[in-house]
């Protein structure tokens, strides 16, 4: 099993356990100011470094997230996330790094799970994803005849997830959710699978 399906196994499997804690349920409160930080998986995809180099995508990543809960149905939020690092590969020898994260502004809809105190939720903004390419292995490179473009890369992009969460109690919740920053061919797709925790403000 590879390490992002364990990651997302042991996500899934601690939050399911959480959700189905019903006894212990709290309605969420309607609306203030919450803080939110995450810890899990991502991956780095569609994103062109040199001819013949590939990219380990998978690593532990994190992200921490503020917002507003304007009713119990919609949140607006900012958001920061530092992903795995990207070893990039040549003949499978590590020939560079490569640096993400990203900075994102998002609407929250949020749909109620009656008296169980869950939600769902979907995200929906805008992101700036920031890559940082460095070469760690010139020697291997310079064999092959490939030069590694190095330096830092921008792109402001969608940025759209998935969720859910759960109260257990009025300002504090567990989540799960899937997020995705839709970048460039210099930054990629970066996804983020993660478990957190919220605390909501009286």
């Amino acid at each position: 099993m590879s390490t992002m399906k364990k990651i997302a196994f042991i996500l899934v499997s601690t939050t399911t356990v959480g959700f189905s804690t019903y006894a212990l349920a709290e309605v969420s409160l309607p609306m203030g100011w919450y803080l939110e930080a995450n810890l899990g998986a991502s991956k780095i995809s569609d994103v062109s470094y040199a001819t013949g180099t590939h990219i380990s995508t998978t690593g532990i990543a994190w992200n921490l997230n503020g917002g507003y809960k304007f009713i119990p149905y919609f949140a607006a939020e900012i958001g920061y996330t530092s992903y795995g690092n990207g070893n990039i590969t040549l003949n499978s020898v590590n020939v560079g790094k490569d640096q993400v994260q990203s900075y994102d502004l998002a609407a929250k809809a949020i749909v109620p799970v009656q008296d169980t105190g869950a939600e769902i939720f979907a995200k929906v903004g805008a992101a700036r994803a920031k890559s940082h390419v460095t070469v760690t292995n010139e020697t291997v490179l310079a064999a092959n005849g490939t030069t590694l473009t190095t330096g830092h890369y921008n792109s402001t992009d969608l940025y759209f997830g998935l969720g859910g969460d759960y109260s257990f109690m009025p300002n504090m919740a567990i989540n799960i959710q899937w997020n995705r920053v839709n970048g460039t061919s210099k930054t990629g797709n970066l996804d983020l699978l993660s478990l957190g925790l919220a605390y909501l403000f009286d």
